[in-house]
C-alpha cells in the first residue's frame, strides 16, 4: 500500500468503561494505581476505598477556565490576558442505586440498621451442606411460611419457597454448612435500613479515583485529590425504566500541593 501523509498510530486510541472509586479525605493521596486496586485478578480494592458499582451512559471529567483580557489604548482589542479560575468536575449515573450510594449522592445523613425481629430458635433437625436448600426442623411451626424468611445461626438469611411440616425448601442454597448444634428461626420482621434527607449545612469533601483499562491491559487512573457533590437536583424517576442516580461533582485545589497538580493527576502504566 502507498503511504499517506497521515500519521495515525491505532495503539493510541483509546476507550471503554471506567470503575469509580471514593475514598475518604484521611486516605492518602495515592502515587501508585496499586495503592488504590490490586493491579491483578481479581482487582481488589485496598483498605479504605469504596466502589461505586456500575454507571450509565458513561462517567464525564470535565476541566475549563476563565480568563480576563487586558486592553491598553493602543491597541485594538486585547493586548493581554490572565487566567482567573479554573473549574473540574465529574459526572455520571450509577446504576447500583443502593442506600450507601444514595447517601452519597444525595447528601443523606446517618444510615440507622434496625435487626430483624425473629420467631423462636429451634435446633436443626439435619445438618446442611454448603448449597442445600431443603431445611430440616426439630418441631414443625407455622411461623415458618411460604414466602417468608427464616435466619440461622451467624446471621444467613434466606427465603421459603415451600413448608411441608418440618421441611423446609429454601430459594436458594445455603452460603455455609451448618450442624445439629445450629438453630433456625422464623424472620417475623426483615431487618430494615432507615435514611433521613433534610438541611444538613456541610457537605463533605471525598477523594474520587477512576481506573480505565486499556486495549493492551495495561490501566489508567485519575484522581481527584478533594471533591464535593454538587447542589444540583438530583431528580430519580419512578417508571417502568430502570432507576438511576444521578452524582456530579465539583473538584477543588487540596492545600499544600503543588498548583500543577492540586485538584487531580493522571497515572498510567506504560508498555
Amino acid at each position: 500500500m502507498t503511504p499517506d501523509i497521515f500519521n495515525v498510530n491505532s495503539e493510541n486510541f483509546v476507550g471503554g468503561p471506567g470503575r469509580l472509586v471514593v475514598a475518604d479525605l484521611a486516605i492518602a493521596a495515592p502515587t501508585k494505581i496499586s495503592d488504590v486496586m490490586d493491579t491483578t485478578t481479581p482487582y481488589n480494592l485496598k483498605n479504605g476505598w469504596r466502589d461505586l458499582g456500575a454507571t450509565n451512559d458513561g462517567i464525564s471529567i470535565s476541566r475549563g477556565f476563565s480568563t480576563e483580557d487586558f486592553e491598553v489604548d493602543q491597541v485594538m482589542g486585547p493586548a493581554d490576558t490572565e487566567v482567573t479560575g479554573y473549574t473540574h468536575s465529574l459526572s455520571t449515573s450509577l446504576a447500583e442505586n443502593t442506600l450507601i450510594n444514595r447517601q452519597l449522592a444525595l447528601v443523606g445523613g446517618e444510615i440507622i440498621e434496625t435487626p430483624a425481629e425473629l420467631g423462636a430458635a429451634q435446633a436443626l433437625a439435619g445438618a446442611l451442606a454448603v448449597g442445600a436448600r431443603i431445611v430440616t426442623l426439630t418441631t414443625a411451626d407455622v411461623a415458618f411460611k411460604a414466602g417468608g424468611w427464616l435466619q440461622f445461626t451467624g446471621g444467613e438469611m434466606k427465603k421459603i419457597v415451600s413448608v411441608d411440616g418440618t421441611s423446609v425448601v429454601l430459594e436458594s442454597g445455603v452460603e455455609k454448612a451448618y450442624a445439629t448444634t445450629d438453630s433456625v428461626s422464623p424472620i417475623t420482621s426483615l431487618p430494615t435500613k432507615r435514611i433521613g434527607y433534610g438541611t444538613k449545612r456541610d457537605v463533605p469533601f471525598q477523594r474520587y479515583a477512576l481506573i480505565s483499562q486499556k486495549k493492551d491491559g495495561s490501566l489508567y487512573m485519575a484522581v481527584i485529590r478533594k471533591a464535593q457533590v454538587t447542589g444540583d437536583d438530583k431528580e430519580q424517576s419512578f417508571n417502568k425504566s430502570k432507576r438511576v442516580l444521578p452524582l456530579s461533582l465539583t473538584a477543588f485545589p487540596e492545600d499544600g500541593i503543588a498548583d500543577e497538580e492540586n485538584v487531580y493527576y493522571e497515572i498510567e502504566e506504560s508498555i
